[in-house]
């Protein structure tokens, strides 16, 4: 993964601080820009844009100069005018970004918890919600995997963006009704033929990477191993279509992503 620009959605709140903290870390870490952008509700006051743009642009840079200090990677700032996650979208496309980073805020905040959720469903690129702030690179990611494409890629971009992390890729498995007796076997069945599949994303002996199956609904077993093993990251692919996730939600991705239980990377195909 050549990594050279991620884009910051930006809002000057304590939660758009900490993405933008985030992202500058990813950002040092394999040497890229960082380009913040600043997305404003313009209305009907077309006239006024251009002054309002550069307005939000020196806020967002002596905002970017107080978050970050010294520390920073090298940025560009730009303000855009409309819905934040379709802005967003547009921009990553425009700029050839690698990654969309914004912050969660579940109560408010121009980049809400349906912010995130709708720019997952749009998004040219990976997208990273941050939830908690640094300490540090990425030590401890889980990743959902479930043998789709859209698990592969979300397996490979998490190793790549985080490659001296101890890394979990955990799958669900429904076992019948009918088949409980032999659970067990089951289990470790799908387990040796997963870390097959393992093996084929990574390319690699898996050092530093344990696979864990579990039987049961895939979001429940995803909830279950983030209390336990409390990951600093937790990394889901998803393949729906744009039309489809709008009809119909984002099935398990979209549930995770209404309340992030840390901070959320998803990839998609």
């Amino acid at each position: 993964m050549m990594l050279s620009k991620i884009l910051v959605g930006i809002d000057h709140s304590p939660r758009s601080d900490k993405a933008l903290r985030r992202a500058n870390e990813l950002a040092l870490f394999h040497d890229a820009k960082l380009v913040l952008d600043y997305v404003i509700d313009v209305g009907t006051a077309q006239r006024l844009r251009g002054l309002i743009e550069r307005v939000a642009i020196e806020e967002a840079d002596a905002r970017a100069k107080e978050v970050l200090g010294d520390t920073a990677a090298p940025i560009e700032v730009r303000a855009s005018g409309g819905r934040p996650y379709e802005a967003l979208r547009d921009a990553a496309t425009e700029l050839g970004a690698g990654l969309i980073v914004l912050g969660v805020h579940r109560r408010e905040g121009s980049f809400g918890g349906s912010t995130a959720r709708r720019l997952i469903n749009v998004a040219p690129t990976p997208v990273l919600v941050v939830t908690d702030d640094v300490a540090g690179m990425y030590e401890n990611v889980l990743v959902g995997f479930d043998r789709s494409p859209a698990s592969y890629r979300a397996l490979r971009y998490a190793r790549e963006l985080a490659p001296t992390a101890r890394i979990t890729v955990l799958t669900a498995c429904m076992i019948p009704f009918s088949a409980r007796k032999q659970e067990a076997t089951l289990v470790k069945q799908f387990e040796d033929e997963t870390r097959v599949r393992v093996k084929e994303a990574l390319g690699e002996e898996l050092a530093n990477v344990e696979l864990v199956v579990r039987a049961g609904e895939a979001f429940g077993v995803i909830r279950q191993a983030v209390d336990e093993r409390k990951p600093d990251l937790l990394a889901l692919g998803t393949s729906m279509s744009e039309a489809y996730r709008f009809v119909f939600g984002g099935g398990i991705v979209d549930l995770v992503a209404a309340d992030p239980p840390c901070d959320l990377l998803v990839t998609k195909v």
